[in-house]
Formats: C-alpha cells, sequence, structure tokens
C-alpha cells in the first residue's frame, strides 16, 4: 500500500456496530471527535445509526436489501446460539459468532481510508469473512478491545460469572471447547469451530488497543494471540468540556435533590445485568445501613439506567429513585455533580467510563478491583478500590468517604485533575502516533 502523503492528513476510518447507546459507541464517537479535533480526516462507518447526506457517520444500511440482510444476519446468528446453548436465553447475549454479517472490504469510505479502525463490530456488522477480506487490503487494521472477543471462541468476556463474583474460565487458555456458555460436552463444539476460524487475527495487519491494563494481560494469555502484536494499553477517551462543573453548573438543579442528604449514584446501559454485580449492590446497602443507620437514612441511591426485570431493585436497603436511561449526557454530568460518590459494583470491568466521568466532574468514586477501574481509581485519593468482592468492606469506605468528604477530602479539584490523561484530543493525538507508525515501511 502507498505512503500517504504526509502533506495532507491521514484518513480514518471508525467501524462500530452503533453510532449511539453502550460505551463503546460512546468512545468511538468522542474519538472521532478527537480526531478531527486535531485535524486528522476521520468518518465513522455504523450498522445501527448514521446520518444522511455528507456527514462524517454513515450506516451500511444503504437500501431494503442491506437492511433486510442485518435483520437476518443478527436472527441467524441469535438462533444458531439459542439451540446450542440448551434454550438458554440468559446466555444469549454473552457470546457472538459473526458467521453472517457484513463484507464491507468493498466500501468506498473502506477504500477512501488509510487507516481502519476496528471498535465493537458484534451483532450481525461483520462477519468473520469480511473481517478477514478487511485484513487483506494492505491497509493498517487496528481494533480497540471493547471486550476480548477478538482473543476468545465466541465469548465477550473470558469469564465465569456469578452474582458475587468472577473467575477466569478455565477453558480461555485451552483454545476454548467445552463451552460453558454453551453447556458443552464436546472439544469440538461452536467455541472451538470459531476459535479456528479466528486464526487471521493474529495476523501482522491487526494492531490491538487494550483499554486497560487488566485487559492488555487477559489478551496476552490467549493463545488464539500468541503470535499477535503485544496489545496497546490506551484508555477511553473523554470529553473534558462536556464533563466539567461548568456543565453540571449550566444545568437546573435536579427534581429529586434535597439539600442535606447524602447520594450515591450508579450508572450502568443495563442495571441488572450480572457483569454489574446487582446482587453484590444489594449486599453492600445491607451493610452500609447495618454499620451505619444514621447515615443509611440521610441517603439515597440514583439508578440510572435501564432494568429488564421489573421490581428487581426493591429490596435494597437504602432509599433510592430509578432515573432510568439519561441520554443528554449534560444532564448525566449534573447528575455526577449532585452526587457525593458514583458507584461502581460490577464484577469485571474492561475500563470504567462512568468512573472516568464523575471523576472529571469532580465527584470520587468507587468500585471493587475489578480490571479498569484499577487504572482510573487512586485510592484514597480520588475514591476507593475495595477488596473483590468484599461488600462490608466497601461499606465501609462508603461510610469513610462521606466521613472524609466532610472534613475536605477527596477535592474536586483533584479528582478533576487525575483524568485529564483521559482527554479526547490527548488519546486522539497518542493514537495518531501509532496510526503514523504503522504505515511506515518495515525495515
Amino acid at each position: 500500500m502507498p505512503i500517504p502523503n504526509p502533506k495532507r492528513p491521514l484518513k480514518v476510518l471508525l467501524l462500530c456496530t452503533s453510532e449511539q447507546g453502550g460505551g463503546a459507541a460512546e468512545a468511538c464517537r468522542r474519538l472521532l471527535e478527537g480526531l478531527c479535533s486535531i485535524g486528522l480526516e476521520a468518518r465513522l462507518l455504523v450498522l445501527h445509526g448514521g446520518g444522511a447526506g455528507t456527514g462524517p457517520i454513515r450506516s451500511v444500511l444503504e437500501g431494503a436489501g442491506a437492511r433486510l440482510w442485518a435483520k437476518a444476519a443478527f436472527v441467524l446468528e441469535r438462533a444458531e446460539i439459542y439451540l446450542r446453548n440448551g434454550r438458554d436465553r440468559g446466555r444469549l447475549f454473552r457470546v457472538s459468532t459473526a458467521r453472517w454479517g457484513f463484507d464491507v472490504s468493498c466500501h468506498p469510505w473502506v477504500q477512501w481510508a488509510d487507516v481502519l479502525h476496528l471498535h465493537w463490530i458484534n451483532q450481525g456488522f461483520l462477519s468473520l469473512r469480511g473481517l478477514q477480506r478487511l485484513s487483506l487490503l494492505g491497509k493498517p487494521v487496528f481494533a480497540t478491545l471493547h471486550d476480548l472477543w477478538m482473543a476468545t471462541g465466541i465469548c465477550h468476556l473470558p469469564l465465569e460469572l456469578s452474582a458475587f463474583g468472577a473467575q477466569l474460565c478455565p477453558r480461555y487458555r485451552e483454545g476454548c471447547g467445552y463451552c460453558p456458555l454453551l453447556f458443552s460436552r464436546s472439544a469440538h463444539d461452536l467455541s472451538r469451530e470459531i476459535w479456528q476460524r479466528k486464526a487471521f487475527l493474529s495476523s501482522p495487519a491487526f494492531h490491538y488497543i487494550a483499554v486497560s491494563r487488566a485487559e492488555a494481560a487477559l489478551f496476552g494469555e490467549s493463545p488464539l494471540m500468541r503470535s499477535a502484536r503485544p496489545a496497546f494499553v490506551l484508555p477511553n477517551p473523554i470529553d473534558l468540556e462536556l464533563f466539567s462543573p461548568q456543565t453540571a453548573e449550566a444545568m437546573p438543579e435536579p427534581s429529586w435533590y434535597e439539600a442535606g442528604r447524602y447520594y450515591f449514584t450508579l450508572v450502568a446501559a443495563r442495571l441488572d445485568d450480572v457483569v454489574k454485580g446487582p446482587e453484590l449492590l444489594k449486599k453492600v446497602t445491607r451493610a452500609f445501613r447495618a454499620q451505619s443507620p444514621e447515615l443509611a437514612a440521610r441517603t439515597t441511591l440514583l439508578l440510572v439506567g435501564e432494568t429488564k426485570r421489573q421490581g428487581y431493585f426493591d429490596d435494597l436497603a437504602l432509599s433510592h429513585i430509578s432515573l432510568g436511561r439519561v441520554s443528554d449526557r449534560r444532564e448525566l454530568a449534573a447528575i455526577y455533580a449532585h452526587s457525593d460518590a458514583v458507584l461502581s459494583t460490577s464484577v469485571y470491568e474492561t475500563f470504567g467510563q462512568t468512573l472516568s466521568e464523575a471523576l472529571a466532574v469532580g465527584t470520587p468514586v468507587l468500585s471493587f478491583r475489578c480490571g479498569g477501574p484499577e487504572d482510573i481509581i487512586e485510592d484514597g485519593c480520588t475514591g476507593y478500590l475495595v477488596d473483590a468482592f468484599d461488600p462490608e468492606q466497601y461499606a465501609a469506605r462508603l461510610i469513610e468517604l462521606l466521613e472524609c468528604r466532610g472534613q475536605g477530602a477527596f477535592d474536586p479539584e483533584t479528582c478533576r485533575s487525575s483524568v485529564q490523561r483521559f482527554g479526547a484530543a490527548r488519546i486522539a493525538t497518542e493514537l495518531s502516533q501509532l496510526y503514523a507508525a504503522s504505515l511506515q515501511p518495515m525495515p
């Protein structure tokens, strides 16, 4: 492939299943804005979303045929998984196969780009065949690991999850087979089949970006990636102007806010997802009430996100308000700013986007030691990291945080300063250097 003219901006095409909704889409869109802000030409190709005309975001669903195929690819993939996993709907979206999807290697925007950058591309967007054809175009293909699907057979996280924790799946280091998510008793099951078809993902065309050190370590343990380049560690970007005290101050005071009360906030796309540790959250609230009934009586828990199981959080031991999904990021910044702490009770996080957003507004955060948050939280300075998965210790840290904040600890400016390194322009600049290096001829 010819080296791009250094006198013109580098042309980068990002690819993501959706333009909005979920941490991967949010991070991808912020990266698009960051790349443009430092002078690169960047576009985003998606399955769901995209504007009309000449904007920088476009969907592949142009025409009735493409829309029909997108629906068929999604249904075919989920139907096969459902039939293979013992008809367990609860685990239906824990895995993806990419046996069906789009091949965009001939798309005009792919042809236009100097560099391709994949984000989350599952659930009917890119097929394995399409991914392989991208790798044969002679262009560098970057992939940000919003999960670890690229390094596993079919699962998005190589973990065995329970309501109270997570541990590494024993099949992850063995090339899959006997997949617990399929209840499989065969070494040559669907997970092994897809694993073998993924061998091309370790080719020199691919450059992987892990969003935390913990994720990079898991990536490096995959036998599928033994011949691949080590993953770079580069966190998800945040918009430091949007998530700022100034944004929060410009918003009206929330209707739920009551002076003199304490507010803890938990944000997730789906609050009752086992990965987000909802049962651990319940145990934390019970421990908090038992350890300090006085503080508990003055505390409200704000739940931001969707809950599929009606009444699931009715037995929380704290007063709580369900705010549902908040799509206005300015409103979310105001929620963070009116909170005494933003919480995560996840059993695993590749990064921890809501924690970095809260710190950018000036609010301290708490999380179990579960991966990505360990790169975000400065323990005792910008919040607390709690031993996994100890709800009693978590509750004690909540009490300690409230008491210390009353004495001037966890200063908002300290919190905000700690995440300046996650600013979109800064991350985009670091990434542009990786792009440029990938385009240099091999010695």
